[in-house]
Parts: structure tokens; C-alpha cells; sequence
């Protein structure tokens, strides 16, 4: 009877935890479909048609040199094209800029031949940028605003911890592929996206796109050097409305090269703090002159 009794329990036990088991696994649309809902209504999030953003910008160097700057920063969209326009009031980093016109990347350069960490691993990685993926919400090339016509490879991976939270998170493929593992995390009560995480091994023969001159061929020591890893994450936060839509206005953007040869590790920050909606930027806005020239982002 004991043991009777003893299976019975273990046999309720197994049979409730199969039953909840579905309760908490999602499918990605049903997450697109509350994370869309989190943003705004259909209606809110359909009559945006120019997107500029400006606020506060900060970055901080603590490997590959280091310091700390400040400066302003524009982030402006217009469905599939998008920007990142930084400038700072010094001259060892006077401005970053970061503008995809709806085919190719421009990616300014801060002296000839020379572009910063953060420009030279979207220009390395492009397909992050072209695809919408950076910047989140806050661009009107945010993918998931467009599922079906990005056509993504997506997979739900479950509750995944970070830090002291746990995020819904889903491996975002773009449809040509990439070599950027690509991880979307969306809090549990709100399916507010929060976080993006890229990871990528880089191998030696590949290393002089890091930090390196373009058409500089590797150095021997580059070509037997240990294989480098690039992280990088954003994190959204400080959610607040802004003509209907739910917007963060807190965003910061995470870089770690592990490295032998060119190592970093390099943070910018944002505080947003005015909010343009259906003010198209000209298209020429979304490309570089061949004057380089700066457009200050305030």
C-alpha cells in the first residue's frame, strides 16, 4: 500500500509538471505579438513615418585606451533606413556616425583610413545594422515591426536568466544568415524587448578587421594568433510614452573584444530626451558625402 501510494504521488507529481510545462513555453509569434502590443496599438505604431530622437551621449574607454566623453547623439528613422549620429567636443573623438540608406552602411571615419572600435564591428557585421536588429524599438527598422517581410529564422529559447532577471529569449537569424549569434530577450510581465545580445568568434586569419586599417594585410603574429571573441549587447530602459508609443529612454550599447591584438572594452550611453515623430530626415541624410562631413546631432 506504501508503495502504491508512493508511485501515485510521483505519478501526479510527473503529470503536473508535463501539464505546466506549456503554460511557459511560448512560440516567437506569440512573443512578437505581445512585445508589439507593448509598444503600442496597431494604430499608434502605424501612422509613424519618420522617426529623430535626440538626447545625451556618453562613452566610456576601459581597454584599448581610456576616458571618458560626452556629447549629443541623433537616432532617426525612416522605415528601412536608419542612423546613429554621435559628436563630441574633442578631437581625439570628434564624431561617430553610423547611417544605413535602405542598401549600403556608411560608416564615418574619425581620421583617414582610421574608424573606432564600434564602427569598425558594424562594418565587419553589417547585416546587424542593414537588418534593423540595432537600436531596438527605438527605429523604425526594428525588424519585428515587420516580421513577414524581414522573414527571420526565429527560435524561442525559454526564460533565460540575466543578471538578477529572468527574459524571454529568442535567436534572431536574419534570412540571408549571419556570423552573429544574435539572442532578443523581452521581459516576462510587459514583452518589452530589453536586451540584445552578439556573440562571434573571430579567427586569426579575420582579425585585421578588428581595429586594424582597411587593406592592411595580417601580420605573422596576426595569423597565428588565438582566436579573438566579439561581444557586444544593448540594453533599453526608463520606458516612458511618446505620442502613444511605449519608448525607452535609456539605451546603452556594450562592446568587449577579447583579443590578443586588439583588445577593448568600450560602453556608450544615451539619455534621451526629445522625440520627433513623422519628421522624415532627407534621404541624403541616411549617407556619407565623400567630405565626411559632420552633422551635429542637436
Amino acid at each position: 500500500m506504501k508503495t502504491f501510494f508512493s508511485l501515485a504521488i510521483l505519478t501526479f507529481a510527473i503529470f503536473c509538471s508535463v501539464q505546466a510545462k506549456p503554460d511557459t513555453k511560448l512560440t516567437p509569434a506569440e512573443v512578437i505579438a505581445k512585445h508589439l502590443e507593448s509598444i503600442g496599438s496597431a494604430e499608434s505604431r502605424a501612422r509613424v513615418h519618420g522617426t529623430q530622437i535626440k538626447g545625451n551621449a556618453s562613452v566610456t574607454v576601459r581597454l584599448c585606451g581610456e576616458g571618458q566623453v560626452d556629447g549629443q547623439v541623433l537616432i532617426g528613422s525612416s522605415g528601412k533606413m536608419n542612423l546613429i549620429d554621435m559628436t563630441f567636443d574633442t578631437p581625439a573623438y570628434p564624431y561617430e556616425q553610423l547611417r544605413f540608406d535602405g542598401k549600403n552602411l556608411h560608416v564615418s571615419q574619425f581620421r583617414p583610413g582610421s574608424r573606432t572600435c564600434l564602427g569598425q564591428f558594424f562594418l565587419s557585421h553589417e547585416d546587424v545594422f542593414k537588418e534593423g536588429v540595432v537600436g531596438g524599438t527605438l527605429t523604425e527598422a526594428w525588424p519585428l515591426l515587420n516580421v513577414e517581410e524581414r522573414n527571420p529564422k526565429l527560435e524561442y529559447s525559454g526564460l533565460k536568466k540575466v543578471g538578477d532577471k529572468q527574459l524571454h529569449a529568442i535567436k534572431y537569424t536574419p534570412r540571408k544568415g549571419s556570423d552573429v549569434k544574435i539572442i532578443l530577450f523581452f521581459e516576462p510581465e510587459t514583452f518589452r524587448h530589453v536586451r540584445t545580445e552578439y556573440t562571434r568568434t573571430v579567427y586569426s586569419s579575420e582579425q585585421r578587421k578588428i581595429g586594424s586599417a582597411p587593406g592592411q594585410l595580417p601580420s605573422a603574429s596576426m595569423q597565428s594568433a588565438p582566436a579573438a571573441r566579439v561581444e557586444a549587447y544593448e540594453v533599453f530602459s526608463d520606458f516612458k510614452e511618446e505620442a502613444g508609443l511605449n519608448l525607452p529612454h535609456t539605451y546603452k550599447f556594450h562592446l568587449q573584444i577579447q583579443s590578443e591584438l586588439h583588445p577593448a572594452v568600450i560602453d556608450w550611453a544615451f539619455d534621451l530626451k526629445e522625440f520627433t515623430f513623422n519628421a522624415p530626415l532627407d534621404p541624403s541624410a541616411f549617407t556619407m558625402g565623400n567630405e565626411q562631413k559632420k552633422e551635429k546631432a542637436n
